[in-house]
């Protein structure tokens, strides 16, 4: 196994309801500057307990942490909602962004990584601080340092990582559509590998016009528009599925209202 140089993409999303790694990832590979992703681990602390004559009676050992740190160039402020907290407003005028009264807010997410050797890291739950660097004549962006947690799940590792034996994949693997955590579907959603095509069934009343469909696609492959973005289905809708390895495949998503 190759060891990597770069990191290709980049992945966060919400920690899973129940307490697992998350399942609906946003890729920030844009807004994420180059050549700053760090995922260190630190020394263990161990501290000797002696008695008078300094013979050691007992030991203790601290294992240190593993932290996961990057630069986010992208400031929009929905994005940096996911990480810093905070409100955001939206008038005639402009978007607003508002930090929150309290910013020891504790922020935790799962996070994934790609490198340039097709190694995809997953870590399913760090604990976030986020604050902005503005310097003049320097990119504006927000510093993200974070530590790994132990998952509240029971059985779950602190951190995996994968090495991809098919990096070229580029499929669509589940489709659901939710609302308020419940499946809207009246079936197990069709999908077909050779011909790129999804098809679902929403229940009656449902309606088609603001659908936000949880998408699973290969491993370490990407999906544009993003699982969980807002869509209307009154037509079949386009996703376009780039697989690790960068290639691209259009597949064709059709959705329809049960009578």
């Amino acid at each position: 196994m190759k060891t990597s140089i770069k990191i290709k993409k980049f992945w966060y999303s919400d920690i899973a309801s129940d307490g697992g790694v998350g399942t609906d990832w946003n890729e920030i590979q844009i807004g994420q500057r180059e050549a700053t992703v760090q995922f260190n681990g630190s020394d263990a602390d161990t501290t000797n307990y002696k008695n008078v004559l300094g013979s050691i009676l007992e030991s203790s050992t601290l294992k240190g942490d593993k932290t996961m740190n990057f630069q986010l160039a992208d400031l929009s402020p929905a994005v940096i909602q996911e990480f810093a907290g905070g409100t955001v407003t939206t008038d005639s005028n402009a978007v607003k962004y508002d930090a929150p009264e309290n910013e020891n807010i504790g922020i935790e997410k799962s996070i994934r990584f790609l490198t340039d050797n097709n190694i995809l890291y997953e870590i399913p739950r760090v604990s976030i601080d986020a604050y902005p660097i503005i310097n003049d004549d320097d990119l504006h962006y927000y510093q993200i340092n974070s530590v790994a947690l132990l998952p509240e799940k029971t059985g779950t590792p602190i951190y995996s990582y994968y090495q991809l034996l098919l990096p070229d994949e580029n499929d669509i693997t589940s489709f659901d559509i939710l609302v308020s955590g419940v499946s809207v579907l009246t079936g197990a959603a069709t999908i077909t590998a050779g011909t790129h095509t999804v098809v679902a069934e929403v229940a009656n009343g449902t309606g088609l016009t603001a659908l936000a469909p949880t998408i699973g696609v290969s491993l370490g492959a990407s999906i544009s528009p993003a699982s969980g973005e807002t869509e209307d289905f009154t037509a079949a809708v386009t996703y376009a599925v780039e697989s690790a390895n960068g290639v691209s495949q259009n597949w064709s998503i059709t959705v329809t209202e049960a009578a």
